[in-house]
């Protein structure tokens, strides 16, 4: 039987050299697809949003004209 309370958790050892150059790299284009995906799901809520106001005010336009006509 071992004890395993008294294990000593495994040191990283940082990366060094061309690893730690790709890390960095690949980290950052991580970001960048995240943003991207961010700001792209904004943009198509706000274009959403703007559709349906559009959309609508089109709507009471055409009611209002309706009731204009004989």
């Amino acid at each position: 039987m071992s004890d395993t309370s008294n294990r000593q958790p495994v040191a990283v050892t940082p990366k060094r050299g061309e690893a730690a150059w790709r890390a960095a790299k690949e980290e950052v284009a991580s970001r960048n697809e995240r943003a991207y995906k961010v700001g792209r799901e904004r943009r198509q809520k706000e274009y959403d949003q703007y559709a349906a106001r559009r959309r609508a005010a089109d709507a009471r336009e055409r009611a209002e004209l309706a009731k204009r006509r004989p």
